[in-house]
């Protein structure tokens, strides 16, 4: 199957500055963040709560302009939202009124490569698949719970082949076994179909499972405190959360926020 391809280089934050608000009742967010994300990263950011995580992910987006500092995406900068970014947000942004299969297949038509309808059918196919949702197919959103809602979401992310995948906190609204599930489901696509992922959570152990790294970010205004690698690879499964080196790098994490934080 023909797939659209591009040069990708990833994703540069570059001394970016956001303060919202004027004069004395400004209320600066983030001061001079530093980032780089390569091509096929998955990356975590963690903070203190209020400490601009969102507001960050949303500059990505293009949602927010930064007062300072600039953000490329493979080179180009960002002047607003655009097809090279993909939001996952953490309520469920899918069609209500739309099947499973057709909320997947807007995905499609989205890609730059526009295939024909019968590559983006079997697109749409691959994602069901890929996210459990073959038998839910022709449901209406409304049917479905919580976590098969934000399957959809997700599959319908990767079905736009974004060059940026921008995870919001995507499980913050589900049960802690459903969150579970959703984690390993994430880990299964983003091994098969490799993306650049920026994934803000409030969550130390969800992140290290996640991620190739942790960026740990400051109390307010928040800036890049410090960036953890993650050693694991592709060796994520539930079992590992009790490893004692997971447990030892969630500790060190945690340390940091608490530091931070006072």
């Amino acid at each position: 199957m023909t797939q659209h391809t591009t040069t990708r280089d990833g994703l540069s934050v570059r001394g970016v500055g956001k303060s919202f608000g004027s004069g004395g009742r400004a209320v600066s967010v983030l001061r001079d963040v530093d980032l780089e994300i390569a091509d096929g990263e998955f990356v975590a950011v963690v903070g203190p709560s209020g400490s601009g995580k969102s507001t960050l992910l949303n500059a990505i987006a293009g949602f927010v302009e930064p007062d300072d500092g600039e953000i490329l995406v493979n080179g180009e900068p960002v002047r607003g939202p655009g097809p090279s970014r993909c939001v996952v947000f953490q309520e469920y942004a899918i069609f209500p009124w739309l099947s499973v299969r057709k909320n997947i297949d807007f995905g499609t038509r989205l890609r730059a490569w526009r295939g024909s309808k019968q590559e983006r059918a079997r697109v749409t196919a691959r994602y069901l698949d890929m996210m459990g949702l073959a038998d839910f197919a022709d449901a209406l959103p409304k049917t479905l719970s919580g976590g098969m809602r934000q399957r959809v979401a997700i599959a319908r992310a990767y079905a736009v082949d974004p060059e940026i995948l921008l995870m919001d906190e995507p499980f913050a609204a589900l049960d802690a076994q459903t969150r579970e599930q959703m984690q390993e489901a994430l880990v299964d696509i983003n091994q098969r179909e490799r993306r650049t992922v920026l994934f803000v959570t409030h969550q130390v152990e969800e992140a290290i499972f996640l991620a190739d790294r942790v960026v740990v970010m400051s109390a307010r205004p928040a800036t890049v405190q410090e960036i953890v690698d993650v050693p694991w690879g592709d060796r994520r499964t539930h079992e590992i959360k009790t490893d004692p080196d997971f447990v030892r790098l969630r500790r060190r994490i945690e340390t940091l926020l608490r530091s931070s934080a006072h």
